[in-house]
């Protein structure tokens, strides 16, 4: 076999080219990078609904009322349009409802793109839920949000470990970087067909203020874990659950809550710090909203990893539905009605979510401009 290289000084030089590659994170500083919304921009609708992202977070101005920001979850469970009507019925003024959403959970995801979207636009309400995407596993569009000039300094406090990983996130992401500096990525048009409209039969993102009203149907608890190509059927519960089922979290209803006591990743927990210090900073109350899933319909409590106004010290309201209310009287085959998987509502799943849900967002909003 033919040795890789031919002389001392190939091989050499092969080494001195690896390690130029390598420092390059380190080496390009904020001034030779493109603007951050090309970190966006340059991304498709397949990897994430980024074009919407890059057009709320740096095109479209003005204040936002409530935004919706989280991970797919966050994408499917709201009704913005209702949600913003209701809004602007109740205040006497138009307002702004928006769902800013992507795929892959991660509390480093939330951070850093929320991050992005309050030094734009003011929120006055951010509503979000528990970004859990298990102890190891990572969010892998990480390469598009994060970027060492940009970023390194949110990761003081972390272990060396988990630095590299993102050291060598915003290595991946250099060479789309410095492409962008030579040709500009163009705002994409957002009311362009695109993939979540053709994947999850849904009408327009923008439409729908960003979240995804999804026309698929689900065959059957056991085979819940794929979406699956079976026939939507409309389909409207009336179970009995009202708005008055919902909770906020308080002396009085923390009955309707368990918390876990299982040691969070420390990652996670840096990041969701970050995330509630940004909040803080620029004013903005956070909502913890709980979604539920198929593994607990049946749970007469709302389950949450951790009790996150002790562990974040931040002002936060957390809210939802206890699962055996919200699902009493609603057989198996007729919750698959409200799912496309185990673990996001269809149309029919994000209409009824949303009935639930809004008195209680409309009261926590009301309650903070009173304050």
């Amino acid at each position: 076999m033919r040795p890789a290289f031919l002389s001392t000084r190939q091989a050499g030089g092969f080494a001195m080219l690896l390690l130029v590659l390598l420092a390059l994170p380190a080496v390009v500083g904020k001034s030779l990078l493109p603007a951050r919304e090309q970190s966006y921009a340059s991304q498709s609708w397949g990897t994430g609904p980024f074009p919407w992202i890059q057009q709320q977070l740096f095109e479209e101005k003005g204040d936002i009322d409530v935004a919706f920001v989280g991970s797919s979850h966050i994408l499917h469970c709201i009704d913005a349009r209702r949600v913003q009507a209701t809004l602007s019925r109740k205040l006497g003024r138009p307002a702004t409802v928006r769902v800013i959403g992507w795929g892959g959970a991660g509390y480093d995801a939330l951070y850093f793109i929320t991050k992005d979207l309050l030094e734009h636009r003011k929120v006055n309400l951010l509503v979000f839920y528990d970004e859990d995407n298990g102890a190891g596993s990572r969010n892998t569009k990480s390469p598009a949000w994060f970027r060492w000039a940009d970023d390194a300094g949110s990761l003081a406090g972390l272990p060396l470990t988990e630095q590299a990983y993102f050291y060598f996130a915003s290595l991946v992401g250099m060479p789309r970087n410095l492409l962008c500096l030579l040709r500009p990525n163009l705002p994409a048009d957002v009311h362009a067909q695109n993939y979540w409209e053709e994947h999850y039969r849904s009408t327009s993102l923008a439409d729908n203020l960003g979240s995804t009203s999804s026309e698929l149907g689900l065959a059957s608890l056991p085979n819940a874990d794929t979406d699956p190509a079976v026939p939507f059927v409309p389909f409207s519960p009336e179970n009995g659950a009202t708005p008055e089922d919902a909770c906020i979290y308080s002396s009085a209803t923390k009955t309707n809550f368990q918390f876990s006591t299982q040691p969070l990743p420390p990652w996670q927990l840096h990041f969701m710090r970050l995330f509630a210090t940004s909040a803080r900073q620029h004013g903005s109350r956070l909502v913890l909203l709980h979604i539920p899933v198929m593994s607990e319909i049946r749970s007469p409590v709302i389950q949450e990893r951790a009790f996150w106004p002790q562990m974040i010290g931040a002002d936060l309201t957390m809210m939802g539905v206890p699962p055996a209310k919200m699902f009493a009287g609603i057989q198996d085959p007729d919750v698959c009605k409200l799912y496309f998987n185990r673990s996001h509502f269809n149309q029919n799943g994000q209409a009824f979510f949303t009935s639930l849900i809004l008195p209680s967002i409309l009261q926590i909003y009301e309650t903070r401009a009173n304050h």
